[in-house]
């Protein structure tokens, strides 16, 4: 397996267990689901632009697929 096969699985099996988590999450309780998911962002958001230690392509991808399972939640919850 190549390093970018590596890394590509890595995002994608984040996405997915960050989308599941947070799907559920919106079942149980949709109010304090898209408070979580908002407030959650903003800090992701400053991770992703804190990165002088070098959290390196694996970081970026795990990091990057939460911000993406998080902003399409987002996206389904404000666009019913």
């Amino acid at each position: 397996m190549s390093m970018t096969d590596y890394i590509d699985e890595r995002y994608d099996d984040t996405f997915e267990s960050v989308y599941t988590m947070l799907s559920d999450q919106v079942r149980r309780n949709q109010s304090e689901a898209l408070r979580h998911i908002r407030q959650t962002l903003k800090s992701l958001y400053v991770r992703q632009g804190n990165d002088w230690t070098g959290r390196g392509a694996i970081g970026n991808a795990s990091l990057d697929a939460s911000v993406a399972a998080h902003e399409a939640v987002l996206a389904e919850l404000t666009s019913s």
